[in-house]
């Protein structure tokens, strides 16, 4: 019964069936496995990590418990211990590919793609006609620059199962096919109405839309981007009216004089925060301050999501509560851990979650001396590429357009409070100035930091890093401008975002320019 009401989804039926059963029979590892997995479902991660521990002390010989173990430190951000779990289960299940796989997954997710890779191709040795593990390797291949190397795989995951939905799209995307491509338009045509589960389908369809864009198919390409963002829109709804509500609180409590007080000094100074809206340039940001040696890149990191959503679970608000420095110096190290190894060597190391914009405070408190990127783009280009965007659950609200409209009217309200907060840490990196001058624009970057500027900066595409984010093959290629204005091939399926854009003052009267002249780093006009 526990099993089943996990696999169905109700994960406090599964929960109270273990604890009943724990009452009745005593300490069992199967037990507490199952409990610790509802218990990670259900947000109650301090308690999953608990209960995953008894259980691997009780039996520490199960592969499968520590690739559990692997998901809820990845959920609590705690990457070494993840690491850990993975080579504990592949010691103890080296040549079983159902344990291979997940931990290669969890490798990617920690962005270990060297020990991910030696995993999979353990795995693809076992198991030569696994589809899903080829296209695993497509991925890492992707996001690791190379992607060339990507397209074997690739071929081989669709040659093995013509509807992997995630490897067809991939190879789509990789080899920029066209409508004229028919047999890719017709395999994904299949997935779109015959997929195995509405993600497959909503995969399918993002592929499908961006093919029609492409093409200048632009009412065709919309359609598609809707049914997409219908299909893969899982688990709980965004609520926009709670979320703005947290925004709103955040301000305000945020407002109280000393609210943003730190006892922890000059904390932070090594620390730069790359943020601003989804698709607005922050990882082209990123990769052009990489091009730096004296800069790490981490990517997006998702340490600071976790230390505000454990205050949330303890029920403390950091701007209101006195938290003791003992509190801070934990959060603090917290996120210092998720930061890669050998991040003391470089002068700055960057974290490019762009809606770190939500805990700017939080940050401060924990850091005061960091430094802020905000990266703006114009308000419709932004809303429209977040829609035209399979985020794969990760931006719950990129699935409709009132939602990111609301969500880009509420950020650029916080920040322009940020803004006002904290003089002097905050740059603003505006992506149409940037593309107009590059040079000037990269100049200034360097200089907020007191970085040198160096010639590499103009060409970021050029570095070989890592990039596991939406943009992982746009920052490939040298720097263009055809994605400027590209809302305006779809502005009457933008009306509803216009009006609200236009209400908040976010938008001028002709609808063409972010830019105010009269300043030099320049914001939308109402902020």
């Amino acid at each position: 019964m526990a099993k089943q009401a996990y696999a169905n989804g109700d994960f406090k039926q599964a929960l109270q069936v273990c604890d009943q059963l724990l009452k009745r029979l005593g300490a069992r590892d199967d037990l507490l496995n199952v409990k610790a997995l509802s218990l990670l479902s259900l947000g109650r991660l301090e308690d999953a990590e608990t209960t995953i521990r008894a259980a691997i002390k009780l039996n520490p010989n199960i592969a499968g418990m520590h690739i559990n173990a692997a998901r809820i430190y990845k959920a609590l951000c705690l990457n070494k211990r993840v690491k850990r779990h993975i080579l504990d289960a592949v010691r103890l299940a080296p040549r079983e590919a159902v344990i291979l796989n997940p931990a290669a997954g969890l490798c990617v997710d920690i962005g270990d793609y060297s020990l991910a890779l030696r995993i999979i191709d353990r795995c693809l040795q076992l198991q030569p006609g696994f589809s899903p593990v080829w296209a695993l390797k497509g991925l890492v291949l992707i996001v690791s620059g190379k992607t060339e190397e990507a397209r074997p795989p690739l071929e081989k995951a669709v040659e093995l199962d013509p509807e992997n939905a995630v490897a067809m799209s991939d190879l789509v995307r990789i080899r920029g096919d066209k409508l004229t491509d028919s047999v890719a338009v017709t395999q994904l045509k299949h997935i779109r109405s015959k997929g195995k589960t509405n993600n497959d389908r909503g995969i399918a369809c993002f592929a499908l839309a961006n093919m029609y864009h492409r093409d200048g198919q632009y009412d065709e390409a919309f359609n598609l981007f809707v049914e997409a963002n219908r299909l893969v829109a899982t688990g709980t709804p965004f609520d926009p009216d709670a979320w703005e509500q947290k925004q709103r609180h955040v301000l305000h409590a945020s407002s109280e004089p000393g609210a943003l007080d730190s006892p922890r000094g000059n904390s932070g100074a090594n620390l730069v925060f790359i943020l601003g809206m989804p698709r607005s340039g922050t990882t082209l940001c990123e990769q052009v301050l990489s091009m730096s040696n004296d800069v790490l890149a981490s990517g997006e990191l998702a340490a600071m999501d976790h230390i505000e959503s454990g205050f949330e679970r303890r029920k403390l608000d950091p701007y209101k509560e006195n938290l003791s420095r003992k509190e801070l110096d934990q959060a603090a190290d917290t996120y210092v851990s998720a930061l890669p190894n050998d991040h003391q060597k470089f002068r700055y190391v960057t974290d490019k979650a762009p809606m770190n914009f939500e805990r700017i405070g939080l940050i401060r408190l924990l850091f005061p001396q960091a430094r802020f990127f905000y990266c703006i783009r114009h308000p419709l280009d932004t809303i429209l590429s977040c829609f035209m965007q399979n985020f794969q659950a990760g931006m719950k609200f990129a699935v409709d357009l009132e939602h990111i409209s609301r969500v880009y009217i509420a950020h650029a309200q916080l920040m322009k409070h940020w803004m006002k907060l904290l003089p002097g840490q905050i740059h603003i990196v505006n992506y149409e100035q940037y593309i107009a001058n590059q040079e000037a624009e990269t100049r200034s970057m360097a200089g907020f930091l007191q970085l040198g500027f160096e010639q590499g900066m103009l060409t970021p595409h050029l570095q070989e890093r890592v990039v596991i984010t939406a943009s992982n093959l746009q920052v490939r290629r040298p720097v263009y401008s055809s994605s400027i204005g590209r809302w305006k091939n779809y502005q009457s399926q933008l009306d509803d975002a216009i009006n609200l854009l236009r209400k908040a003052e976010l938008l001028d009267a002709d609808l063409n320019s972010l830019l105010q002249s009269s300043i030099p780093n320049r914001l939308p006009a109402s902020l």
